[in-house]
């Protein structure tokens, strides 16, 4: 079913839901960006259009779109951000295996990201004690936990042990400088 508009911002959610849907049906080694344009109900040039480098760009701009989100969430104690950090993983499981799975392929694309969100995270940590390369030395540890925990083979019997212990790990991080 084609889903006509001509607004710019409507196209590109179109093809992030298709993206996502895919994603977390088939994968992202069997995704292919004819498959997230039909999905989407738009052409493949249109995809193209707006993403260039086909599906791993458009794995970028979701990642972007999810990282402003998670923005949000560094106003939240240690505990509700680990939380959080999660359920999203968990919720969108197949989603964040794209994610890495995209970056490992175009790492060149998701340069610029990272860079916006080094800067976002060194304005949101202004006037806190803690650097922004130990945020992110700490960030990076609790989600290849969380990934290992989800991807590959559980750490924990229940997620809230899980949370205690990447709570208890990302304080003692803070106590002694990351």
């Amino acid at each position: 079913m084609k889903r006509y508009t001509r607004n710019i911002e409507q196209k590109k959610e179109l093809i992030f839901s298709a993206f996502t849907e895919l994603a977390n049906e088939v994968g992202y080694e069997r995704l292919t960006t004819r498959n997230i344009a039909k999905r989407a109900g738009i052409s493949i040039g249109t995809v193209y259009h707006h993403f260039k480098e086909g599906k791993a760009a458009i794995a970028a701009g979701l990642f972007e779109r999810n990282l402003e989100r998670q923005m949000e969430y560094l106003k939240a104690d240690i505990r509700s951000q680990i939380t959080q950090h999660l359920e999203l993983h968990r919720e969108y499981k197949e989603l964040y295996r794209a994610f890495d799975q995209a970056i490992y392929a175009r790492e060149d694309i998701f340069r610029s990201i990272r860079q916006r969100r080094d800067d976002a995270v060194s304005e949101a940590l202004n006037g806190s004690e803690v650097s922004v390369g130990t945020f992110m030395r700490i960030n990076a540890t609790v989600d290849a936990i969380v990934h290992r925990h989800l991807f590959i083979e559980p750490m924990f019997e229940t997620d809230g042990e899980l949370v205690e212990y990447l709570v208890a790990i990302t304080e003692a991080a803070y106590r002694y400088g990351g």
